[in-house]
């Protein structure tokens, strides 16, 4: 490994420790594998710390998919946040960068169908796909099969979408997630 690499990664870990996305404020179920063993010691603190690797091993699937996402040569990104303080923010940023794949952020499903070839992806923050198949089905009817969806809840089908167990509530989370989308995008990661 090179050292340009190594400081690649520790830059990487430095972040996702300082933008608190390995903590949660509320309890959580310990035995979630996303969960680390903190969780079980510092049950009177109020704070749930989520697994290091297993958020890495998350975060870095999401890499992948943005960089295929990137390759081809017709596609869109679709953001779905309900919170309109998180929407805003999310919209502000992603239009004040320029990214090599068009996106569109909103709080519902956009109406529009896409050509056929257009390949899409879905983030979904802080949105439950539970008891939700009419929203699946309308997702397939808009050729939309990338699903990666950040949350804290437990569900019991994952919908063949990909997950990064996490509670977006705090805003340097957005951020810190808005920024690694921004990286990809434009050739940085």
């Amino acid at each position: 490994m090179t050292s340009k690499m190594i400081n690649k990664k520790s830059l990487f870990l430095k972040s996702l420790i300082e933008s608190d996305f390995l903590l949660l404020e509320q309890k959580s179920a310990s035995q979630l594998r996303s969960l680390n063993l903190f969780s079980k010691i510092n049950k009177n603190s109020g704070l749930t710390f989520i697994d290091p690797i297993e958020t890495v091993k998350s975060i870095k699937q999401l890499i992948r998919t943005l960089n295929f996402l990137k390759t081809q040569k017709s596609t869109f990104l679709h953001f779905l946040i309900e919170n309109k303080q998180h929407l805003n923010i999310a919209q502000a940023f992603l239009k004040s960068v320029s990214l090599s794949a068009p996106v569109a952020v909103k709080e519902t499903l956009p109406s529009e169908n896409l050509s056929q070839s257009t390949l899409q992806l879905l983030i979904l923050i802080n949105f439950s796909l539970n008891n939700k198949e009419t929203f699946i089905k309308r997702l397939f009817d808009k050729n939309i099969f990338l699903i990666s969806k950040i949350n804290s809840k437990i569900e019991k089908n994952s919908w063949g979408a990909y997950k990064i167990y996490n509670d977006l509530s705090d805003i340097k989370k957005i951020i810190f997630l808005l920024v690694i989308v921004h990286n990809v995008l434009e050739k940085k990661i």
